[in-house]
């Protein structure tokens, strides 16, 4: 992960004064069809604001839901109030006694994501709960948006609710009365299995986080999301869910992060003889075939080298003796949090138990590809029932699509960069490796902007993704 990191301060210092941006020609702002006089964001992290591992103030106020709403306030939208959280830092977690804060990088020569200390607690929301606009909930699932009493379950919700006991996120988002919804939620219904690793469950019912939830669960709490927020006729937009494999959180850590020599690789390797025979004894045996032990052999050499993992789909070989191990190949995706432990003793008094080399990495941080497929299947099933709910009322942003590109080619705003990355300067991701930076928060509003102004003859003037804030420069050790 710090090597990874290591260029950050040289990208940033050579982009210095590339952002321009040709200003077009002026367009007067019109709302179109639609009304914005009252606009409600119903959706997860994504629409509070979240970023670098935390909700606090600068991640708020530059949401994408603030932004598009700011805009629309040129053509006749009304004031969009959130439940500001009055936070510096925001709450990461704890360590011990100790409450973190966001996310920033620590270290000049090998910068590092590290949490600021110390964070800020999550309070309660002092201001006016009836006239909120921004009702998006960090952690939120679609099943999760009519349950009762979710405020006792979510604190981020809970601080907010109308009744943490008794209240509803879709309840208190109808209450709201608005004249335009955007709605963007479901992505956490298969995030949360493929952030943990696919340990999870693929049949959720909603009672694990760390489950895929059900398709036909996520079906009927979908429909029942739109009849509830669009009930009053109102016109909108929804979107669908983008893959989550490829974020950042999936895609900084290469597969193939164990560097070595070759008098290590030769000495390593030699631990690893009896495994690879008794391999091959499985293929004479018949209880494998030689392309799955080729698959299962761990063998290290000079260069950059594959990470030796659990992969319980493997066949069992334990009557045998044999651990369901392999290394990870170019088709395995690793988890930005393994960047924390790969390298690291397993016993810090045993110098043979590096993790990743000498102890398998756990299952929680990789995804194989049958977990990628199951994810993607699973997010196809979810994102054919929301682009079922598109109508002349309600808009419908293929933000999947859009997503797919971008990760693949990034996009030149404005004559400035901008990708599926953490690294600034042309990042759009928070050091998270999950919610954008402001940059990328920006960018999504834009998609959004678009797509309104396209189904209903509007023209809300879009913003300069380059005059937001991208990931903040490394701070010393």
């Amino acid at each position: 992960m710090k090597r990874l990191l290591n260029i950050l301060i040289a990208l940033t210092l050579v982009v210095a004064t590339s952002c321009t941006y040709t200003f077009p020609e002026a367009e007067t702002p019109t709302s179109g069809s639609a009304s914005f006089t009252k606009v409600v964001a119903v959706g997860n992290s994504l629409t509070a604001g979240f970023m670098n591992g935390a909700l606090y103030t600068e991640g708020q106020e530059n949401s994408y839901a603030n932004i598009i709403a700011t805009q629309m306030q040129t053509v006749g939208g009304g004031t969009f109030n959130q439940p500001d959280i009055n936070s510096v830092n925001g709450y990461y977690g704890m360590a011990g006694s100790t409450i973190l804060g966001r996310l920033h990088l620590v270290g000049i020569d090998n910068p590092a994501p590290s949490p600021i200390i110390p964070g800020e607690a999550i309070t309660a929301y002092s201001g006016d709960k009836s006239s909120l606009n921004n009702f998006g909930v960090p952690g939120m699932r679609i099943i999760d948006a009519a349950y009762p009493g979710y405020g006792t379950a979510n604190p981020y919700f809970g601080r907010f609710a109308s009744n943490p006991a008794t209240g509803t996120v879709l309840g208190d988002a109808s209450a709201a009365n608005g004249t335009f919804i955007i709605l963007w939620l479901g992505s956490n219904d298969v995030l949360g299995y493929a952030i943990h690793g696919a340990t999870g469950g693929t049949e959720g019912d909603g009672t694990s986080t760390t489950d895929m939830t059900a398709a036909n669960l996520f079906t009927g709490a979908y429909q029942n999301a739109i009849n509830t927020l669009f009930a009053n006729g109102q016109k909108g937009i929804i979107a669908n869910i983008p893959n989550v494999q490829d974020i950042p959180y999936f895609t900084t850590v290469s597969w193939n992060s164990i560097p070595m020599d070759q008098a290590t690789a030769n000495q390593t390797n030699q631990a690893y003889l009896s495994y690879n025979g008794g391999l091959d004894q499985a293929v004479l045996g018949g209880f494998i075939t030689q392309d799955e032990a080729d698959l299962r052999y761990v063998e290290f050499e000079e260069g950059n080298n594959g990470i030796v993992i659990n992969d319980e789909e493997l066949t069992d070989l334990s009557g045998l003796g044999l651990p369901s191990i392999r290394m990870t190949n170019s088709n395995d995706l690793i988890t930005l949090t393994a960047g924390a432990v790969l390298g690291t003793l397993a016993n810090p008094s045993d110098p043979t138990t590096v993790i990743g080399v000498g102890v398998p990495l756990d299952e929680e941080y990789t995804l194989t590809p049958a977990n990628q497929e199951a994810i993607a299947d699973r997010t196809a099933e979810f994102n054919a029932v929301i682009a079922a709910q598109a109508s002349n009322d309600i808009a419908f942003l293929d933000i999947n699509s859009i997503f797919k590109e971008f990760a693949q080619s990034g996009a030149l705003i404005n004559g400035a960069g901008l990708d599926a990355t953490l690294y600034p300067p042309f990042g759009a991701f928070s050091l998270d490796g999950i919610h954008p930076n402001a940059r990328g928060y920006a960018y999504i509003a834009n998609l959004f902007i678009g797509k309104i102004n396209e189904s209903y003859g509007a023209n809300i003037p879009e913003v300069n993704p380059n005059n937001y804030p991208g990931n903040e420069l490394p701070v010393p050790q």
